[in-house]
């Protein structure tokens, strides 16, 4: 057996992340959201923000052979291109600032924006803007940046499109379409800067098939007519990560 697979097996807390995983597979296939909002806080709390921002990219490479076939279908494709040439903007700074910022510092800033972005969903917070192109580089850039630098491409995405006026089913395959493509950014831009460990990238084997599995099951779980359940199911599993993984424990 490979030695960085033993490393990687024998990493403490790595029955977490492989359970969070697992939330983060079935939040993402039923709800279109919710994955690194699950998954950051737990697994930047067991291996570390590096380490963890290069598994998420890594499940966004899961979610191109799980979800995205589906998604595209249904996805506005013109304004998930907008969204990526404005995201290469923002992902340089980003992944620089995960490289050069303290790494607890970055714990406390994963968590924090987990729960701000949280609450923003819970509170039912509905923008009266329209998805304008300038909009759209705005949140393409902020996406880039946000992700690079904690693994979270989601937020500003999510904010955006649920509190806009698309139906349940666009706004779902739309937010997977541009966060799966992100992601897959995400992991040349983490080797550009030197970020990539192979201890990482042999815990990202044993994670991939746990959270293809979450995405696979959510994605049949999937109704449109149930969406309000889906988001009630995901806001909990986001709450419960981030109050598991804040650096107080």
């Amino acid at each position: 057996m490979p030695e960085p697979l033993v490393a990687a097996l024998a990493t403490p807390g790595l029955g977490w992340v492989l359970v969070a995983a697992l939330a983060a597979g079935l939040a993402y296939g039923f709800a279109g959201f919710g994955a690194a909002l699950i998954f950051m806080p737990v697994a930047a709390a067991r291996v570390g923000p590096v380490e963890a921002v290069t598994l998420e990219a890594c499940m966004g490479l899961a979610s191109v052979v799980t979800v995205l076939p589906r998604a595209l279908k249904l996805a506005d494709k013109r304004d998930t291109g907008v969204l990526l040439a404005a995201s290469l903007v923002g992902l340089p700074l980003g992944v620089w600032l995960l490289k050069v910022v303290d790494p607890e510092l970055m714990r406390w800033g994963i968590c924090g924006v987990a729960a701000l972005t949280l609450a923003a969903l819970v509170a039912g917070w509905r923008r009266k803007t329209q998805d304008t192109r300038g909009a759209l580089i705005g949140v393409g850039a902020a996406s880039g940046a946000l992700g690079g630098a904690t693994g979270l491409t989601g937020p500003v995405m999510i904010l955006f499109k649920l509190s806009g006026q698309g139906s349940a089913a666009e706004v779902r395959a739309s937010t997977i379409s541009f966060l799966t493509l992100l992601s897959m950014l995400l992991l040349p831009m983490l080797w550009v800067q030197g970020l990539i460990r192979m201890e990482a990238l042999w815990m990202a084997v044993l994670v991939l098939p746990v959270y293809m599995a979450g995405a696979l099951t959510g994605q049949g779980l999937f109704r449109p007519e149930r969406e309000g359940l889906y988001r009630q199911v995901a806001y909990g599993l986001i709450g419960l990560a981030v109050v598991m993984s804040l650096p107080l424990w």
